[in-house]
């Protein structure tokens, strides 16, 4: 039988605001409560000079080495792994070796932006023929509920 791979992505300062706050503990509760059947990885989203959010739409945060970029305080001891990424999707080799290496054959998905970064990796896993699931009550966006919803909505 596989493991299950619990992915939490971009749960970085940059991506805190009012409308993800709420996440932080969310997400260290429940990873609390799986911690012994469960692999837990995250993601972090590294902008920079030739990115596709710099570059179109000018976006500067979460600069590579800024205190943006890195993974919230309470989350970062509880991850076994953190991948970094400068797109949306954190579906790579690197991710499909890992997936691999461990033996997972369930992923499920929490963190920001619903949908953006969550949205994209999860078609990405499931065009690759990765069984996932996107926890709804795990994943928000900084944009807002309606954002938040909109990206579920998608997913369905």
């Amino acid at each position: 039988m596989g493991n299950i791979l619990f992915l939490i992505i971009d749960m970085q300062n940059g991506f805190i605001n009012n409308f993800t706050e709420h996440l932080v503990e969310k997400i260290h509760d429940f990873q609390t409560g799986i911690a012994d059947h469960v692999i837990t990885v995250g993601t972090r989203y590294v902008n920079h000079e030739h990115t596709a959010c710099y570059v179109f739409e000018g976006w500067k945060s979460c600069m590579a080495g800024s205190e943006e970029a890195e993974i919230v305080p309470e989350l970062r001891g509880s991850m076994t792994r953190v991948f970094d990424k400068d797109k949306y999707s954190c579906w790579n080799e690197e991710m499909r070796q890992y997936l691999r290496d461990n033996n997972v054959e369930k992923v499920y998905f929490a963190g920001a932006n619903t949908g953006c970064c969550v949205l994209h990796s999860a078609f990405d896993f499931y065009d690759d023929l990765v069984d996932c699931t996107v926890i709804e009550d795990l994943c928000g966006s900084t944009s807002g509920i309606k954002e938040h919803e909109e990206g579920i909505s998608v997913l369905r």
